[in-house]
């Protein structure tokens, strides 16, 4: 590593998190960008890659992990996530 970076514990475990549950395509280049963060740091990101990181991979992040493998798992299995009723 050619110049110094931080990488914040917390995000890195919550990336390998979202990796590990599948929320994030393997190949893709959100997976690229996302496991640059969690090994270098937000530092490291060139301009190109700092989009996708603000664009693409921190909505993902932003939304709660348990309800997104949720509904990931309710796709995989070919269900639908059915629309919210108001009681």
């Amino acid at each position: 590593m050619s110049r110094m970076t931080s990488v914040d514990r917390e995000l890195r475990d919550l990336i390998r998190d979202v990796i590990a549950a599948e929320l994030i395509a393997a190949g893709s280049p959100e997976m690229a960008v996302a496991s640059a963060v969690a090994e270098n740091g937000q530092a490291s990101l060139n301009a190109a890659q700092r989009e996708i990181w603000e664009t693409r991979v921190l909505p993902i992040l932003s939304k709660p992990l348990n309800e997104q493998i949720a509904i990931a798992a309710i796709i995989r299995r070919g269900g639908y996530v059915p629309r919210k009723i108001e009681i």
